[in-house]
Formats: C-alpha cells, sequence, structure tokens
C-alpha cells in the first residue's frame, strides 16, 4: 500500500504567498557593473612606426652587411686574376687631399694591430642593408601615419586613396622596383642602419606605451547603473551625473583611423539632459561599438527597475 508525503510546509516567518522583505541594499555597484571607457590621444595611432621599425632593424640584421663612410672622391678597384675574374681581393684609393674617415680608421686598427680580432670584430660595425626597400617602406608607413592622425580621412575614397599607397609601396618592394625608382631620381637611395631603426623604434615605443597605459588612463568615463563619472582630461575634477535622460552617439567617420589603426575605435559623444545640458566628447575610444553594447545594457536595465 503506498502512501503520498504530506505537503511541504514553509516555515512560519516566511507566510504562503508572502516576498521577504528587507532593508535596501546601500552597497556600491560591483567592478562587474561598471564599464570604463578610456579616450586616448592620437599618439596611439604611432604603433605602425615603432612595429615597422622593429621589423626594418630585424631585416637589417639578418641581412649582414655592413656599413662603410669612406671620404669623397674614393675609387674602388676589385683585383682580378689571370683568367680576368674577380677576386676576393679589392683596393681603396683616397684622394690625397681627403682626410681618412673614422669608419676607415677603426678598420684599419682592427685588422692591422691583430689578425685574429678580424673574425671576432668585423672590420665594419655598423650594420645596414644594401636593399633599398627597408628605408623606402619605413618612410612610407611613417608618412601615412603622419597623414592619418593629423589630417581627416573622412570617406571611403580617401581610405581607398591610402590602401593604394600601401599597397603600391609593398609590390614595389617585392618586385625590386625602389632600387631603379631611386635610381631615376639622381641615385637618392633611402638606407637606414639597424641603430636608426631601433632608435626610433624604442624611443617611439616608449612615448606610445606611456601615453597608452598611463597618461590617456587619466581621461575616462565610468558607467553604474545610475551614474556616469567623467574625467575629461589630466587633473580635472571627477564629475558625476545620472543616467536618466542619457543618450549616447558614437562616431567612426575616419575609416581607415578608426577601423585600421584604431583596432575598431572610435569617438563617442554623451549628451546629458534634465538640468545639466551637455555634451562629453570622448574621442579614440578603443573597441568602441564591443563596449556600447555593455553600456546600453547598463542603461537599458537602470530604465526597467
Amino acid at each position: 500500500m503506498s502512501t503520498v508525503p504530506p505537503p511541504p510546509t514553509l516555515p512560519p516567518s516566511q507566510p504562503p504567498n508572502s516576498l521577504s522583505s528587507g532593508p535596501p541594499s546601500t552597497d556600491r555597484p560591483t567592478r562587474s557593473t561598471e564599464i570604463k571607457l578610456i579616450s586616448h590621444s592620437t599618439l596611439f595611432y604611432w604603433w605602425p612606426v615603432w612595429a615597422l621599425a622593429f621589423v626594418m632593424a630585424i631585416v637589417t640584421w639578418t641581412d649582414g652587411t655592413r656599413m662603410a663612410v669612406i671620404p669623397s672622391g674614393s675609387t674602388f678597384t676589385w683585383f682580378k686574376d689571370e683568367s680576368g675574374k674577380p677576386t676576393n681581393r679589392a683596393a681603396l684609393t683616397i684622394p690625397p687631399t681627403a682626410k681618412s674617415t673614422t669608419s676607415l680608421s677603426n678598420a684599419s686598427g682592427i685588422t692591422d694591430s691583430n689578425t685574429e680580432k678580424t673574425e671576432t670584430y668585423p672590420a665594419f660595425r655598423p650594420r645596414m642593408s644594401e636593399k633599398s626597400w627597408p628605408g623606402a617602406i619605413f618612410i612610407v608607413g611613417l608618412v601615412v601615419t603622419i597623414i592619418v592622425t593629423n589630417v581627416p580621412l573622412r570617406g571611403l575614397w580617401s581610405f581607398l586613396v591610402i590602401i593604394l599607397v600601401v599597397v603600391l609601396a609593398l609590390v614595389f618592394a617585392l618586385l625590386d622596383v625602389w632600387d631603379k625608382v631611386f635610381e631615376m631620381l639622381g641615385n637618392l637611395h633611402i638606407h637606414i642602419n639597424m641603430a636608426g631603426y631601433m632608435t626610433i623604434g624604442i624611443i617611439t615605443f616608449v612615448l606610445w606605451a606611456l601615453a597608452t597605459f598611463f597618461f590617456d588612463r587619466r581621461s575616462y568615463v565610468i558607467f553604474t547603473p545610475g551614474q556616469i563619472r567623467v574625467c575629461e582630461h589630466i587633473g580635472a575634477s571627477v564629475q558625476a551625473y545620472s543616467t536618466a535622460g542619457v543618450s549616447l552617439e558614437k562616431q567612426r567617420d575616419d575609416l581607415f583611423r578608426h577601423y585600421i589603426f584604431g583596432l575598431g575605435s572610435g569617438d563617442l559623444i554623451v549628451k546629458m539632459t534634465g538640468g545639466d545640458r551637455r555634451e562629453v566628447r570622448m574621442p579614440n575610444v578603443l573597441f568602441l561599438g564591443w563596449q556600447m553594447s555593455k553600456v546600453e545594457n547598463i542603461l537599458r536595465s537602470v530604465a526597467t527597475t
């Protein structure tokens, strides 16, 4: 014979069909409900400069060629064997009125004083690629970065023009056309030694890192349920506003800057309503599309409560 268990009984402190109530929570919003949007300076878009500098430094190092500085008017002659083929011996003739350069003096001191040092210390220490395309690519990248960060490029045509310039620079490098172009311009080849690339890369990277991870973080807007805290620039006071009636606007006018150099960045405009009608502009906010969805969820959750 089966038995049916009696229905569960509620504790006396919670009568049926009643909801437990308590004092309202006074805890501040946790960090999981905070969305912090940081406004970056245009220096953030200079990361292609230090990236290209380091890449070209690696290319120069792997090329293995060296740089020698010789006086003006010097001549260079290869020695030939009996069959008329060039040997591995050559002669450098300096004009009688010219003085030897520091590069030649250092090379002469290494090779003459101790022949064993020739294997460890090359006669010419500075590394520089014999190819002209690394310098040309770096200059093109530098010029494009300067234009993108200082000149607004709105519209599709401006975007396509910049892309065309970059693609042509890469194609010229792959087809080894840069040497012919510079020969037509009076042999004005662009060469930067490895130390030059490293110096530009390190200085630019340090400035970029300081701006991106330190100074730029002092300009922000924080969204929490029911409140917005804004600090528009370094040293400014933090101002708080209510989220009631707040509207957000996302601007991405510059396709090349925002989508390629900015990794999906954009300009955010926060419009306040009510007694304090004002606009807060936060330029160059990274991953703005993804961040906006989270901010809108916070504003919707406040509006439905």
